[in-house]
């Protein structure tokens, strides 16, 4: 099996998992608690891998990245988080899959990287489906 089926089977594990526990927990508290089981792994990977490296140590170019991204994780949180309460979440994972397209865009564009042959079909297909998902059954 392939990493990226690896990948979407535990994603889809977690999912089902996460629908076990709903009528226990606020979906603030549950997002909370993966959320920090998340980091805690993350920082035990790359502190094994890399061992413990100053923040001066990166160039300010790095650093400023490094914020600017943390920054617009906070914001989609937030407006995840709002779209919950306002129980439009379907709409808004919907749209979340298409940060992976508009990843591969980015980098195309802004960092000129190459985009193979089978990009173009496959993010018009996953750019198309989440539009569809998310205002189709208004």
């Amino acid at each position: 099996m392939s990493d990226a089926m690896l990948v979407a089977l535990a994603g889809a594990v977690a999912l089902f998992m996460v629908t076990l526990v709903k009528a226990e927990f606020s979906p603030d508290l549950r997002a909370a608690i993966r959320t920090t089981v998340i980091m805690a792994l993350g920082w035990t990977l790359a502190c094994a891998r890399y061992g413990l490296k100053s923040w001066s140590d990166l160039t300010w170019q790095t650093q400023g990245m490094m914020a600017l991204s943390a920054l617009a994780l906070i914001l989609a949180w937030l407006l995840h988080f709002r779209a919950r309460r306002a129980r439009t979440v379907s709409r808004v994972a919907a749209m979340d899959r298409v940060n992976v397209a508009l990843a591969a865009l980015f980098a195309a564009l802004f960092l000129l990287q190459q985009m193979s042959a089978q990009f173009v079909p496959i993010g018009v297909v996953l750019i198309g489906g989440a539009l569809v998902l998310a205002f189709g059954s208004r």
